[in-house]
């Protein structure tokens, strides 16, 4: 007779891992939005540096956009580990086989 332990021990893991899955690939997804926003935030400090001057200092766009810019390296960063993450797990995820045990039953 099969181990329905073992069997209920698989499908719990299984679950585990598809739930860790899930919340990393929304993290993702918050983090991609987050640097969206960083990103809009740069063409409009842009866009302002060039309405007021009708030029763009390039050392004055440095500094304007020098927090943005190490945000959206932090958040990058943040994305790859998740990404990495991901992977291995996708890697790792076990097939959890599912025999239904009421034919042999049934025919014995």
């Amino acid at each position: 007779m099969p181990s329905f332990e073992n069997f209920f021990d698989k499908v719990k893991s299984a679950t585990g891992k598809t739930a860790k899955l899930a919340k990393l690939k929304m993290n993702v997804v918050t983090l991609t939005s987050e640097k969206n926003k960083h990103l809009q935030a740069i063409g409009q400090r842009v866009y302002n540096l060039f309405a007021e001057n009708h030029a763009i200092d390039g050392n004055v766009l440095k500094e304007n956009v020098r927090e943005e810019i190490s945000q959206i390296e932090r958040i990058d960063e943040k994305i790859r580990e998740h990404e990495a993450e991901i992977a291995d797990l996708q890697s790792n995820t076990q097939h959890v086989d599912v025999t239904d045990v009421t034919d042999d039953a049934e025919n014995n």
